[in-house]
């Protein structure tokens, strides 16, 4: 079953420089996806467009085989989860972030909170704020580091149980543990969620069913791991 697909879809930049040129491709319910390339090459306007933070130039993103421009923020927000590189944050406690927009959770108290992370896989990553779930945290987000407010978003989206889960490498700044950790939950999400991960580096992208080379304007298969990173050493050569 097809969960989100490009229909010849084209992306310019208001400068005129194109990203995307007539791609189509399919992802399936509950696979895992690794988006890789070079910088620059388009890995992450391709994510932004997955879940409409852009809209292409030309083109259709089709989110189950309806266009994803007729569903409401909302709704989209319900399907689709994205942990960015550097997550937004609300100055507040860890609480307050975790359940920000999630009407389902706004109510709980602190302790049935606990309960819903601990039956969704998530409760480990709490062990990692020194107040758990009171633990505060500040606009400038020096209070906490970049990799737990990675954590944050991780668990914002997880809790939402989305269709879709796209990382742009949501694991790029943060110490191996807490990677670790990441890896481990990612691997414990429901087995109908789809799983896209947006790979600067290739150690974290073991156990994914498919592999998009993105570049050039282009996305193509890479097939196996061996492939993408023939690839990608072709590309720095060429360059």
């Amino acid at each position: 079953e097809s969960v989100l697909s490009f229909r010849q879809v084209w992306f310019q930049y208001p400068d005129g420089k194109v990203v995307l040129r007539d791609v189509s491709f399919e992802m399936e319910r509950g696979k895992a996806y690794a988006l890789v390339g070079p910088t620059g090459g388009g890995k992450t306007t391709t994510a932004n467009l997955m879940a409409r933070l852009y809209d292409p130039t030309q083109g259709t993103v089709l989110l189950h085989g309806r266009d994803i421009r007729s569903y409401t923020p909302a709704e989209r927000a319900q399907k689709i989860g994205f942990i960015l590189q550097d997550p937004f944050l609300f100055s507040g406690t860890v609480r307050d972030n975790i359940v920000y927009g999630n009407e389902l959770y706004s109510s709980y108290s602190s302790q049935q909170l606990a309960q819903a992370l601990e039956e969704a896989n998530l409760a480990t990553l709490i062990s990692r704020f020194s107040e758990g779930l009171d633990t505060v945290v500040t606009t400038s987000g020096n209070s906490i580091s970049l990799g737990q407010k990675q954590l944050i978003a991780f668990m914002r989206a997880a809790l939402r149980r989305p269709e879709l889960l796209i990382l742009d490498e949501a694991t790029a700044n943060i110490d191996t543990v807490t990677e670790e950790l990441l890896q481990e939950i990612l691997n414990k999400l429901p087995a109908e969620t789809t799983r896209v991960i947006i790979a600067h580096r290739l150690n974290t992208i073991d156990n994914v069913d498919q592999i998009f080379f993105v570049n050039s304007g282009e996305i193509t298969l890479a097939g196996s791991m061996e492939h993408a990173v023939d690839l990608l050493l072709h590309e720095k050569r060429a360059s």
